[in-house]
């Protein structure tokens, strides 16, 4: 095969924080957290292809049917809102591979399909990254005729990216620690059923964080740490015992700045939802249901009000 059709294709799954607790800003500006990362079944999809020209460039599209292709019918969002130049983190992702692997014998193109919504709250951009990590290192290895950066490596890079990256590329449930990027695997009894409803326009996570530390400027911070039987529960497969202990230190902070997602968040508890949460940074919404059917039940009941909605289990990847 000629090298100049040699492509690859890697996906990475978004995200929800079930418990997010955030201490004081540290000298460096960033936060120490405690969360609980679950991946959720909505992807983003990165194919790497190699061609005949110089340089990086990068192409975008919605996956039918996704949050963002319901946002885009809604007029909420355009495509173009996602950078298509260096500032794209799949551009240093691809360059961080690149650096330490034999050059391309010419151009690279990312094309992303995105299901995840921009500025969410839900690691879409990190998701990306970390999609972009392993199919260029698959494009890169089998160019040059050479072994691949194992998963250590791609770890490592995935962690100066970004502090959800490494999360992204490994799935699943995990507890994150430090700035989040310190993971630990996190046990899952059964999926969750979660429906997922995406904002009219996306938060900033550094204008989040702003606000947080706004907020708490009267009172002191404890230092960040998981509440008791929250992996237990998780582990048990109970989402009523997991419910109560579900609690996110970012949703005032993102209510502050969006209030108009306070009647989104009730009309999961008016529902029957057991919870309902802010994900991340937000403005994304999470309602954890019982079971699979009471998800697509509210899901379809919120996009007959125009919402962008989505039934997911999680973890989905």
């Amino acid at each position: 095969m000629s090298t100049m059709m040699l492509t690859e294709q890697a996906q990475a799954p978004g995200k929800v924080n079930l418990f997010f607790a955030a201490g004081p800003p540290r000298p460096d500006g960033y936060h120490d957290v405690a969360s609980l990362y679950c991946a959720v079944g909505t992807t983003e999809t990165v194919t790497a292809t190699l061609t005949a020209g110089t340089g990086i460039t990068v192409g975008v599209a919605a996956v039918p049917g996704s949050l963002v292709a319901q946002q885009i019918a809604l007029g909420s969002f355009r495509l173009d809102a996602v950078p298509t130049d260096d500032s794209n983190l799949v551009v240093r992702a691809a360059r961080a591979v690149l650096g330490h692997l034999p050059a391309l014998p010419g151009g690279l193109h990312l094309q992303i399909d995105k299901a995840v919504p921009v500025a969410g709250g839900m690691g879409g951009g990190s998701a990306d990254a970390a999609a972009a990590l392993v199919a260029v290192n698959r494009l890169a290895a089998r160019a040059g005729g050479v072994p691949g950066l194992d998963d250590d490596a791609l770890l490592r890079l995935a962690a100066g990216l970004g502090a959800d990256v490494p999360f992204a590329l490994t799935g699943g449930a995990a507890v994150g620690t430090g700035t989040g990027a310190r993971l630990r695997p996190a046990a899952v009894g059964a999926p969750l059923h979660l429906v997922l409803v995406a904002a009219e326009a996306g938060l900033s996570t550094p204008a989040v964080y702003a606000e947080l530390d706004r907020l708490r400027a009267a009172g002191g911070v404890p230092a960040p740490g998981l509440p008791e039987g929250l992996e237990h529960a998780l582990a048990a497969g109970a989402p009523e015992e997991l419910a109560p202990l579900l609690a996110n230190d970012l949703q005032p902070a993102a209510l502050s700045l969006a209030p108009q997602l306070a009647p989104v968040l009730a009309a999961g508890a008016a529902a029957g939802a057991l919870a309902s949460f802010v994900s991340g940074s937000g403005p994304t919404v999470a309602h954890l249901l019982a079971d699979a059917d009471a998800a697509e039940d509210l899901a379809d009941r919120l996009r007959a009000r125009g919402a962008p909605a989505l039934a997911v289990r999680a973890p989905g990847h």
